[in-house]
């Protein structure tokens, strides 16, 4: 027999030891440590209705009975740590509150990055604000929290992603007493907050939010 034939000969020997079911066998399996089996936990953000927000920016799971003021309370925590910075900033005068309509809101569109905030609008982050609008219809009798809409609405917008946020809207949160939805126009009087927002208790992602000290109800 010629080395040819001996070297195709024991490689063939090898190849079908090599796959035979005895030897293709697992003979262990290597267990997965506590650490690497554990569920990644939240740390410094989140994802919620795939939007990434800070930890801890919103409630989990989304709770819609909330008690009155809470869903406010984590709103506004998550407005203090992110703040927006115009690209021109505009200075007021001391005169309070500003007044502002919903055309003065935005600049624009841009297909990458959506609705472009006006420098007026980010400007007045933080500061007293008054602007009129109606309710939407709300998702629960008694409100601590609306839409805010430049026409009436059939039903409430509920946006799960900055993408799905109208340009004539803003979430209002109240600091008072629950109130009892209503059609005629309404006047909003409060600290206006600018930036991407998730509501604790809807999971509605927001860009303008007014946490009102005074609602008057128009004729």
């Amino acid at each position: 027999m010629n080395r040819t034939a001996v070297f195709l000969t024991l490689f063939v020997i090898v190849c079908c030891t090599a796959c035979s079911p005895e030897t293709a066998r697992i003979s262990a399996v290597t267990p997965i440590s506590d650490e690497a089996a554990a569920v990644p936990t939240a740390s410094a953000t989140m994802v919620v209705n795939a939007v990434t927000v800070p930890a801890g920016a919103t409630a989990t799971p989304l709770d819609i009975n909330l008690e009155a003021g809470r869903a406010m309370s984590i709103a506004a925590a998550t407005d203090t740590a992110m703040r927006p910075t115009p690209r021109n900033p505009i200075t007021f005068d001391d005169t309070a509150p500003i007044p502002i309509r919903f055309d003065e809101f935005y600049d624009g569109y841009d297909l990458r990055r959506g609705l472009l905030l006006s420098d007026k609008l980010v400007s007045l982050d933080g500061l007293t604000v008054v602007m009129e609008g109606y309710m939407a219809p709300p998702l629960k009798p008694e409100l601590d929290y609306f839409v805010l809409t430049r026409v009436r609405l059939a039903f409430c917008p509920f946006c799960s992603t900055a993408a799905d946020w109208p340009d004539d809207i803003a979430l209002v949160y109240l600091s008072g007493d629950a109130v009892t939805a209503t059609t005629n126009p309404v006047r909003i009087t409060g600290r206006m907050e600018i930036g991407q927002s998730v509501d604790p208790e809807t999971g509605m992602v927001s860009l303008v939010r007014i946490y009102s000290d005074d609602l008057e109800i128009l004729g």
